[in-house]
């Protein structure tokens, strides 16, 4: 059972990389019949000059928004006169990444459409923090754009399969993007040179994977992987099949160390110079139910009586 995709959102900051999301989300929703939300974040600490800073009755927001409003209204309705598609916009102050993923959320958004930089050797900068922190913690697929990238086509796709929950259910999403691109699929099985008896469960992943192309009518190709390192041999492998995009299930490592280490999602994402389109488990939205629970009881089991001054 396929997932449509009937809403994108793509935030702005009015940079390059953002312009280039917003081309090709706009080649994504005439594919897809898909709705455009344009959303920018007044930060406004962004927009300042220093010596405003001292000055706290000093109402920048309002004046910032209304200026937008009018940019904004006369670039959606260039694109919908232009394209048919139906695009709206949105304008918040506070946090962007916040922002980003409280509006998809609220919103029921079916995917974010937005561009990646490298900028530092720190993980999250890698890719620009605000992409880092929206992969993290949205509850809906996350596609990030390189800046460079040209193709509006996605015809060659990426698809690596690990030992991990969510392994093969994040096809259900990707199936409209495949088989509206008319897309050939190249299956990356992925096992521990450490672990051979991996293999054999990675390739029963496979034929259940395969079995479904196959009624769907998808062209694909096999590749297995025993390697140690994930992430190169994904992008290399990409680079080599001329890919248009990489899908990964994100399971994302929240772990101080993998800060500087990275998860295969993340490496892959700040190395790879072509689109990655990341689909989180549901699993991680029932951990986050779980976190609300804790929350609740959190701090409770203390006799805060017993604590000396």
């Amino acid at each position: 059972m396929s997932t449509p995709i009937c809403s994108i959102l793509i935030p702005t900051d009015f940079s390059i990389l953002s312009e280039n999301a917003l081309k090709i989300g706009i080649a994504i929703a005439r594919r897809q019949k898909s709705e455009i939300t344009l959303l920018h974040v007044v930060d406004q600490f962004s927009y300042i000059q220093p010596a405003e800073v001292f000055f706290p009755e000093f109402k920048v927001t309002e004046d910032i928004i209304s200026r937008l409003e009018v940019d904004f209204k006369e670039l959606t309705k260039k694109i919908t006169d232009d394209t048919d598609v139906k695009i709206g916009w949105k304008i918040k102050a506070g946090i962007p990444s916040f922002e980003i993923c409280k509006l998809a959320y609220e919103d029921k958004i079916d995917m974010i459409v937005m561009g990646t930089h490298g900028t530092s050797g720190l993980r999250e900068f890698f890719i620009g923090s605000v992409a880092f922190s929206v992969l993290k913690n949205a509850a809906v697929p996350v596609l990030t754009i390189p800046g460079d990238w040209g193709r509006t086509e996605f015809k060659r796709i990426v698809f690596p399969i690990r030992l991990l929950p969510g392994a093969v259910e994040k096809y259900n999403f990707a199936r409209p993007i495949v088989e509206k691109n008319n897309a050939e699929l190249l299956v990356l099985g992925l096992t521990d040179t450490d672990n051979p008896d991996n293999v054999k469960d990675v390739l029963e992943l496979i034929n259940k994977l395969k079995k479904q192309l196959v009624n769907d009518n998808i062209k694909s190709q096999t590749v297995v992987c025993p390697y140690l390192d994930f992430a190169s041999e994904t992008i290399k492998l990409a680079r080599d099949f001329d890919a248009d995009l990489i899908i990964l299930s994100a399971n994302l490592d929240y772990d101080f160390k993998a800060l500087f280490i990275g998860p295969f999602a993340q490496q892959v994402i700040n190395h790879s110079k072509l689109p990655v389109l990341s689909i989180k488990p549901s699993h991680v939205l029932v951990e986050s139910e779980s976190m609300e629970k804790r929350a609740g009881s959190w701090g409770r089991s203390i006799n805060f009586n017993d604590i000396s001054a």
